[in-house]
């Protein structure tokens, strides 16, 4: 046996076990290596500041758990003081007028009100206490888990500024392709992920803002919904209905069918459709040519729905790992297609 062939099989097999024995971490070693990759030009940033790269890699680990503590810290803490503030008296009385306005709605339909009355018949305040509990566990549960992978995230990322530029060059020495090929797919991704990174924030400030400036004319709490509500638009498939449909569902009972129809329409077809659906890919294009000024040749429609693929498929971390899997793709054909295509002059 040839040594060349000996390598390549124990290479294998030792690669086989290390993800064996790292599959717990490589989900968040996979988060934590393509957040540097796109928040990178923010350590460079501090770079020219600070001399010290231990404290300037922790000052950028601390700017994005900023962007995502802060916020849930305090939806957390307004959550826990409504919660605590509230009357089960009035929830009560809240909860049979609900039941009788449902019943007076169906109560015309005799095929529809006999299943509907069981089926409120067992919803009061001990039963939807119960629930809660019950589903206070499993968030708990899930909490936990997110909270450990969060912790594992921000320790890789502290060493992925650290040590990023190293890794960078070491890897690139690896690749069988020249430099500038190296740098290129790695300039693809990156100018990718700098791109998605951005214009997230942006759609989440657009989204929180645009709802909470609305809502607030129907009384309520204007920044807190609003939070809420960019913090809701990263979730996949349902997104800000979260927030307004409970909204909308407590001005009917209300009696402000009007204020009800204007928040659902706003909500799903200028917030919804208008800013995720038409302003967003238009942000994609102005981060990607003019404040960025990347040289992508990735349409930022292409952009567009791979964040939407990497959400369905992934969850809430398909933000970053659809578009790279994509940009991956791409910069590997146009790389065939530059050098190994038999039609390359």
């Amino acid at each position: 046996m040839r040594p060349i062939y000996f390598f390549w099989i124990v290479f294998a097999v030792s690669v086989y076990w290390l993800g064996y024995l790292y599959q717990d971490f490589l989900m968040d070693l996979l988060i934590a290596g393509l957040l540097c990759v796109a928040t990178f030009w923010l350590k460079e940033f501090l770079d020219r500041y600070v001399r010290s790269g231990i404290l300037s890699s922790l000052l950028c680990v601390g700017v994005l758990l900023g962007f995502l503590i802060l916020p849930l810290y305090f939806v957390g803490h307004q959550s826990v003081r409504l919660i605590l503030g509230m009357d089960t008296e009035t929830v009560s009385v809240f909860i049979e007028q609900s039941k009788a306005l449902v019943m007076r709605v169906f109560g015309r339909f005799p095929e529809l009100s006999g299943p509907i009355n069981g089926f409120l018949a067992n919803i009061s305040v001990h039963s939807i206490v119960s629930y809660v509990i019950k589903l206070s566990s499993y968030i708990g549960k899930y909490s936990l888990n997110f909270v450990l992978d969060t912790g594992f995230i921000v320790i890789f990322l502290f060493f992925f500024f650290y040590y990023g530029q190293r890794i960078y060059e070491y890897v690139l020495s690896l690749l069988p392709f020249t430099p500038q090929e190296s740098r290129a797919i790695f300039g693809e991704i990156n100018g990718v992920l700098r791109v998605v990174f951005l214009t997230s924030i942006i759609n989440i400030l657009l989204q929180g803002f645009a709802f909470g400036v609305a809502i607030v004319w129907f009384g309520y709490d204007g920044f807190l919904l609003g939070v809420l509500y960019g913090l809701a638009s990263l979730v996949p498939i349902v997104g800000g209905a979260l927030i307004w449909l409970p909204i909308v569902g407590y001005e009917i009972y209300a009696g402000d069918i009007i204020g009800a129809v204007f928040i659902g329409v706003y909500a799903l077809v200028f917030i919804g459709f208008v800013i995720d659906n038409l302003i967003k890919p238009f942000l994609i294009a102005l981060i990607k040519k003019r404040i960025l000024k990347t040289p992508l040749a990735i349409n930022e429609i292409l952009i567009f729905f791979s964040i939407l693929a990497g959400l369905g498929t992934f969850g809430f971390w398909g933000i970053v790992v659809g578009p790279t899997i994509t940009a991956f793709f791409i910069a590997l054909l146009r790389l065939y297609q530059n050098n190994f295509s038999p039609h390359t002059p």
